[in-house]
């Protein structure tokens, strides 16, 4: 099938994140020349070229600072990256330095809290750029926002190019703007209204569950059409050897992101492993693999640290160990943010064979999905003693583990199949373009 030129707006092709694996697993087989990335500060850290090779890095010829921020706004180069650099297949990043910690952590939350993080910065067109976009020639651009400098420029790109746009939406940020802050009502309407002209310029609405589809429909008046992370099977079924971390007792591991949304349900899910090993004298270790340990772990025996590994260990490591934990936090300003996303390692999870268990408030999508279908073990509370009491039953049930693996593996080649899903990615790009030409036929006729 043939696959059109697409030029890429807020998410870089990666193995470390959520957006960046889907974007690489949906555009897997895309011919190399027919793929291009504006890519800015925050896609670039895990950035590879095994998809795609031609990227242009949003510098300081694009994006702008406000006074007085300018004054601690870093001049970087703008343009078409040098892929020599990036010319590993897998990129695992080390911890952050200093100043990324305090950007990520004081800076930016305190930015989001004023609601200045909203007016901070600005990308805008530079020649360079301009003439990038018309040397590659895209026929759609496709588009991930999560802020609204991002936004306005996929609108501007949207205008300037006047092509088809496909607009893919992986969480519900545009609900939790800037939750509780300054002016956060006002934010929250101003953006959402800009979202919707956004949305009135696309061709195809995207969104990562059914769910959420529902809701933005209502929302934004247009179908929005449910394309998750999808699974190549060939390469979850790989019967390479496991990689065992616990080989005399039983393994918990959560391999992920840490912090918003996930890190208060991790902390009491570690507290849990800790009372059944003390009460029941079950050998159990939970293991957490992420970019850097939580400063909590210490606290607990039985929960340890483990840094990144390749994308490509993944399938040994996770089909190595007995449980493997999706976790969400059950504050009200988590649900606003996750409620309608669905985990990237989701179906990673239901495919390697492990039970997967499921933390998470009922209302979320991927609750939702896993209590209906019965692929993972729910636990829909965040009290200690109900995360250990609903877990020994799982424990306790040789039965119920292998029922609920059976069914996360059959239910990942039925709805999560790479193959299958790419094709019908493709033939909804190919749709758009013939739609758009048949308008255009039509107006060149009228005239």
């Amino acid at each position: 099938m043939e696959k059109p030129r697409v030029l890429i707006f807020g998410q870089s092709f990666n193995s470390n994140t959520g957006g960046g694996i889907t974007l690489s697993n949906l555009f897997h087989d895309w011919p190399k020349e027919n793929l291009a990335v504006i890519v800015t500060t925050h896609a670039i850290q895990y950035l590879n070229t095994i998809h795609c090779d031609k990227y242009y890095f949003i510098g300081s010829n694009e994006n702008s600072w406000k006074f007085p921020f300018n004054y601690f706004q870093r001049k970087v180069p703008s343009g078409q990256l040098d892929i020599k650099s990036f010319s590993k297949s897998e990129i695992v990043t080390g911890k952050s330095n200093l100043r990324s910690r305090f950007v990520s952590n004081i800076f930016y939350p305190v930015l989001m809290w004023t609601g200045l993080f909203h007016v901070l910065s600005k990308i805008s067109f530079s020649d360079d750029l301009k003439n990038w976009i018309k040397e590659f020639n895209p026929e759609i651009i496709y588009i991930q926002v999560s802020t609204r400098d991002s936004l306005l420029f996929g609108k501007a790109l949207a205008e300037f190019l006047d092509i088809p746009v496909v607009l893919h939406q992986m969480d519900d940020w545009l609900n939790s703007i800037s939750h509780g802050g300054l002016g956060s009502g006002y934010w929250k309407k101003k953006i959402n209204r800009e979202f919707q002209e956004l949305v009135d310029l696309t061709s195809l609405c995207l969104s990562i569950s059914d769910q959420m589809g529902q809701e933005y429909k209502k929302r934004f008046g247009k179908v929005f059409k449910t394309f998750h992370n999808p699974v190549d099977l060939d390469f979850w079924g790989s019967d390479d050897e496991k990689i065992v971390l616990n080989p005399h007792g039983i393994t918990v591991l959560y391999a992920g992101r840490t912090g918003f949304g996930i890190e208060t349900s991790l902390k009491a899910f570690a507290q849990a492993i800790d009372e059944i090993r003390t009460e029941f004298n079950i050998p159990i270790e939970f293991f957490i693999q992420s970019h850097e340990p939580l400063s909590w772990m210490g606290q607990f025996e039985n929960t340890h640290y483990r840094g990144m590994v390749p994308y490509s260990l993944l399938p040994r490591l996770f089909r190595g160990s007995d449980f493997l934990l999706l976790p969400c936090d059950f504050s009200q300003k988590s649900v606003e943010f996750l409620k309608y996303s669905m985990p990237t390692k989701a179906p990673e999870y239901m495919i390697s064979g492990s039970v997967t268990i499921l933390m998470a408030p009922e209302e979320t999508a991927v609750y939702q999905y896993g209590s209906l279908e019965n692929w993972a073990f729910t636990i829909k509370r965040d009290d200690v003693d109900f995360v250990k009491n609903e877990f020994l039953k799982l424990i306790q049930s040789p039965e119920l583990q292998k029922r609920i693996s059976e069914r996360a593996i059959y239910l990942a080649k039925k709805n999560h199949n790479s193959l299958s899903i790419r094709e019908k990615f493709v033939s909804e790009f190919n749709k758009i373009l013939q739609e758009n030409e048949k308008v255009n036929d039509n107006l060149v006729y009228s005239s």
